[in-house]
């Protein structure tokens, strides 16, 4: 048996963290040898052992990407995985999510709410109704936060989740492509010389973004603070307040 193991990247796509952009770039960097995956809900989880069957059974792909799945990474004799994931500043992330919402009717409670509700009311609802608090609170702390072959541990207190930030921040330190929204170019680039170094050749992004909901200017913390100020204090000290793990 070979101790050669092939490399792949299994990308964690986060919604509404430069996901779509990143696909986009592994699919013109590696064509139909790029897999895209989810199950028929978006309620449903793909899990390690799954994942690795998924990685076994198409022994040609280089790059697999899917919303479904979620740290730790699976571990394999026959194959190494180099999981790439991007994080977002949370309260950018919230706006984007609300924006998307308001602008697709896609059948879920989520969007129905953002096109009735303005951004403040769309708040409010969120922290109220349980199915939807995980769209306002430590969202990306849920989504890095699980055990192994567990779903992530959490506790809920006046609309606010908090997840286990110890395990997030254990399964974040074996990420090697670990990227930020608002600096996705240059960690892209950065991504390609984590590949390269892996025989991979990963091309870097292309100039135009994909399912971008804004197109941003000014700087990270001119956005935050003009999302904000749209909110009144009280809501937005809450907001702040519900996604401290996510900063952290």
């Amino acid at each position: 048996m070979s101790d050669e193991k092939r490399t792949v990247i299994v990308h964690y796509h986060i919604y509404k963290n430069s996901g779509t952009s990143f696909d986009h770039v592994l699919t013109e960097s590696f064509g139909d040898r790029h897999q895209l995956f989810d199950g028929p809900f978006p309620f449903f989880g793909i899990d390690q052992v799954q994942l690795d069957r998924i990685i076994r059974r198409r022994p040609a792909a280089v790059a697999f990407s899917s919303h479904q799945i979620m740290l730790p990474q699976p571990t394999s004799l026959h194959y190494r995985t180099l999981a790439a994931m991007f994080l977002r500043h949370p309260i950018l992330r919230i706006g984007s999510v609300y924006r998307f919402k308001r602008a697709h009717a896609d059948g879920t409670p989520t969007s129905a709410a953002a096109q009735k509700y303005d951004f403040a009311d769309w708040l409010r609802h969120c922290f109220k109704t349980p199915g939807e608090a995980g769209h306002v609170s430590n969202a990306q702390t849920r989504h890095v936060s699980a055990p192994y072959m567990q779903t992530p541990l959490h506790q809920r207190h006046n609309g606010v989740l908090s997840y286990d930030l110890d395990t997030a921040r254990r399964n974040l330190n074996s990420v090697e492509m670990l990227g930020r929204t608002e600096y996705f170019e240059r960690d892209v680039r950065r991504f390609t010389r984590i590949a390269e170094a892996h025989g991979l050749s990963l091309q870097g992004p292309s100039e135009v973004r994909h399912n971008v909901t804004e197109h941003a200017e000014g700087s990270t913390e001119d956005r935050v603070a003009a999302l904000l100020a749209e909110l009144p204090d009280d809501l937005a000290q809450r907001l702040v307040a519900a996604n401290a793990q996510d900063m952290a």
